[in-house]
């Protein structure tokens, strides 16, 4: 998914998403394939989604910095079996006693809270007190395409 030329990672991500069907369980799937991301340097801007790519073009593109992991999340969800695709979001909190940003996949009402530790799931009362979300953006912001 995250190596080869554009095509092989298009594939293994098709592959991957098509193998996601065993909910809630996948979810922490998900949270370990993407954990295995090669990280990069800030490639998207939180509060700009206009100018985020879509799924396609962020898994051909393979530039993997902490929003575009999350992004990937939750293409990755939004585009397998995943029955509450409706609920998800992407939420941006700012720490500033931690002087740390937090980019976060919500599913569930915050049931389920991805990318907030690696390799897993968190739920919202496992996470260490987290204030308001700094920005918060639902599918219909994003470039979906259906």
């Amino acid at each position: 998914m995250f190596t080869g030329k554009s095509e092989q990672k298009i594939l293994a991500w098709r592959e991957f998403r098509s193998s996601l069907t065993v909910w809630p369980d996948d979810i922490e799937r998900v949270a370990k394939a993407w954990a295995q991301a090669p990280i990069s340097a800030n490639y998207l801007v939180y509060d700009n989604p206009k100018q985020w790519p879509d799924a396609w073009s962020l898994i051909s593109d393979g530039i993997f910095c902490d929003i575009s992991i999350a992004l990937g999340m939750f293409y990755t969800l939004y585009y397998s079996s995943y029955p509450y695709k409706d609920a998800m979001q992407l939420e941006h909190y700012h720490l500033p006693n931690q002087h740390q940003t937090l980019n976060l996949v919500s599913l569930e009402n915050g049931k389920y809270m991805l990318n907030y530790q690696l390799y897993r799931s968190v739920n919202i009362q496992q996470a260490e007190s987290l204030p308001a979300p700094k920005h918060i953006i639902k599918a219909q912001h994003l470039p979906i395409k259906n």
